[in-house]
């Protein structure tokens, strides 16, 4: 078992990022051993990159996202559709029964959203467009997955045109307001519901928040391997960033 650790432990600090934050430590001790200019500019370079690489950082960047919203019970779930919002997708790559894959996030909103349409018996509407020319649709990707699972197509809606959050909040409103929906189910990742509730809030919505696709562990581990730097931690300290800045631009009104 030790060994194992210590095997793991040697590999992340070969493998990115691990090796480059180990490369950047040893050219911040060369330009203090020779008194460089900027040794005080790469000794902070390489303290940040360090800490937003690793775990404790990364949660304690990403968990007051995650936790700003507990995951509701089934049975406290009152609401008459599921809205599951995009998370990403890529365009050309083969599927089962067509080609177009959501991606992780999009993956985990869309399996719990799929879940709770068969525990509530309620409809699904899929946001989530195509930023880019030429990128994926991700409306349609999923729509066509869920024909796939057995949902029938009365039960599926599109919002196949948002490009980002806001837009996510504006176009669902449109089509609630069509079909006579008045309490969404809104699903997407934890540390992405604060910013989407904020503008879903803005729309003037009664809706339930359902966080999913959790990052971080509620009850950490701590072990040696804990403050080696990881790439998947260093994404969560980013898509952190991320989405505080995006909940500053929305409270000045720049989306």
């Amino acid at each position: 078992m030790y060994m194992l650790y210590l095997i793991k432990w040697i590999y992340a600090w070969i493998l990115p990022i691990g090796s480059i934050v180990l490369a950047f430590m040893i050219l911040t001790a060369w330009l203090f051993r020779k008194k460089a200019s900027g040794r005080w500019a790469m000794l902070v370079i390489t303290a940040v990159f360090y800490l937003l690489s690793t775990e404790p950082v990364a949660d304690i960047l990403i968990q007051p996202l995650e936790r700003a919203y507990e995951q509701p019970s089934l049975e406290a779930l009152d609401g008459d559709v599921i809205i599951v919002l995009g998370g990403g997708s890529r365009a050309g790559v083969p599927d089962v029964d067509g080609t177009g894959q959501v991606g992780s996030a999009a993956a985990n909103r869309f399996l719990t959203a799929l879940r709770l349409e068969k525990a509530k018996n309620l409809p699904i509407l899929l946001s989530g467009g195509t930023v880019l020319e030429g990128e994926a649709n991700e409306s349609q990707i999923e729509k066509r997955m869920l024909l796939s699972l057995g949902v029938p197509e009365p039960r599926i809606f599109m919002d196949d045109k948002s490009r980002n959050t806001a837009e996510n909040a504006a176009f669902s409103k449109e089509i609630c307001r069509q079909q006579g929906w008045k309490k969404p189910i809104v699903v997407t990742s934890a540390f992405h519901m604060p910013r989407a509730a904020r503008f879903f809030s803005r729309e003037g919505m009664d809706f339930i928040p359902y966080p999913s696709d959790y990052r971080s562990n509620m009850h950490p581990i701590w072990s040696p391997y804990t403050v080696v730097p990881q790439s998947a931690y260093l994404l969560n300290s980013c898509l952190a960033i991320k989405e505080y800045v995006g909940i500053a631009a929305a409270s000045l009104g720049m989306q």
